[in-house]
């Protein structure tokens, strides 16, 4: 007779913060707090979740499925939700610290193309969008992610070179 012990295996989440230099998560967070006029605290967990969702695009971009059809003919993507689409703003216009965010993580400046789909109205997209950013291994703080995916801008405004 063999007794083995079943072990219980957790994981812990990463840290959003060590996605990028601890200098470049400081130049970002000192900046959106600043702008946003919001507390240092909330501008750690927004950044932090922002850092998260370029993570998710960056391993999504990667994969031979990143932009599947949906029968629509629509594509799934990484989507922001309102908080996390309101950090992004915010970061694009400190562009260094921004630049080297996107180096970090993704290895390349990582552009803002807003788009509306369906996929965002019907909220099949955040659904995928989270799947995502739990596949990262970093946490999650689901007041960023509670919400629906939407665009920031006009209905599908032109996208450059398309």
């Amino acid at each position: 007779m063999s007794i083995t012990a079943d072990k219980l295996v957790t994981t812990v989440a990463q840290d959003p913060r060590t996605l990028v230099s601890a200098e470049v998560f400081d130049k970002l967070t000192r900046y959106f707090a600043a702008r946003q006029e919001v507390s240092h605290t909330y501008a750690e967990r927004a950044v932090g979740q922002f850092l998260v969702f370029l993570k998710a695009h960056a391993d999504q971009a990667g994969k031979p499925d990143f932009g599947m059809l949906l029968p629509t003919g629509e594509s799934y993507r990484v989507v922001p939700t309102r908080p996390v689409d309101a950090v992004w703003h915010a970061l694009l216009q400190i562009s260094e610290p921004y630049t080297a965010a996107c180096h970090q993580i993704a290895g390349h400046y990582v552009h803002h193309r807003p788009i509306l789909t369906e996929a965002m109205r019907d909220g099949t997209a955040i659904t995928y969008t989270l799947a995502a950013l739990h596949d990262t291994g970093y946490q999650i703080d689901m007041e960023f992610w509670g919400g629906e995916a939407e665009s920031c801008c006009p209905p599908n405004p032109p996208q450059p070179g398309r």
